[in-house]
């Protein structure tokens, strides 16, 4: 079987499978397990190549290097092209007032629970994924989320009404997200006002915003994907920055 490909994400599954659970490096010219990786870029074909494809090239390796590295010398991307969210970086997750939970639902999607802090002062808003688990039940979501929230407020999914009331029947302190039109592009533009620090344990929000990107270069619409923790960021910090002293109650 011969398998050829132009690197695109890490996240792909043909590198998890072929070179990280193998642990070959990428862009190498060897046989493990079976497998000969052979790895060729235009560097090996210089001599039949015109002098101005090559200053073309010269060109994007001087203002593009990172487009150089992943579409000239074939480098694994850690970010899609055209991510949405940018203005993050790993950190230490921070209190600064009341935490406010977000939270998204799914079964064979995940069901997710995320902490937010907000730093209204400097700008900062601090996260850190509490869960990420697929086919729960509902007394099953009840009791992760007092685990990791307690009597914090949570933001949930708006489109969920029966689950999130069958959620606050068994103790959790949880309210409808704020949805409508635009609610979308909304959330996002709030997120991108501020500067995003991500716990480092927080392995599936830091695959997401690696991925998380616009249906069309040109469009206002993302994918609907890579979005599970990221939608429950944008039920919580809407909900706050609309209603900035709301998390500080228990809402009946």
């Amino acid at each position: 079987m011969i398998l050829i490909l132009n690197p695109t994400t890490k996240e792909h599954w043909i590198y998890k499978r072929f070179f990280e659970d193998k642990g070959i490096q990428e862009g190498t010219n060897e046989s493990k397990d079976n497998i000969t990786y052979i790895h060729t870029t235009y560097l090996d074909n210089l001599k039949n190549l015109s002098e101005s494809y090559i200053n073309q090239i010269e060109n994007i390796k001087q203002r593009r290097p990172e487009k150089y590295k992943h579409q000239m010398l074939g480098g694994w991307l850690n970010k899609a092209e055209g991510v949405i969210l940018t203005n993050w970086s790993i950190g230490e997750f921070k209190k600064v007032g009341v935490s406010v939970f977000g939270q998204d639902f799914g079964f064979n999607d995940p069901n997710t629970l995320v902490e937010t802090n907000i730093d209204t002062t400097r700008k900062i808003i601090y996260l850190k994924e509490c869960f990420y688990l697929n086919g729960l039940t509902t007394t099953e979501i009840a009791r992760l989320n007092m685990k990791h929230a307690t009597d914090n407020l949570i933001i949930g999914d708006a489109a969920e009404k029966r689950l999130i009331y069958e959620l606050k029947q068994k103790g959790c302190n949880i309210v409808s997200s704020i949805k409508g039109a635009g609610s979308i592009t909304y959330g996002i533009s709030l997120l991108q006002d501020y500067d995003l620090i991500v716990d480092e344990q927080s392995i599936n929000l830091i695959k997401e915003l690696n991925n998380y990107s616009w249906l069309e270069k040109k469009s206002n619409t993302p994918i609907d994907k890579h979005n599970h923790l990221i939608d429950a960021i944008r039920y919580a910090v809407s909900y706050q920055l609309q209603n900035p002293n709301r998390g500080k109650y228990y809402i009946q």
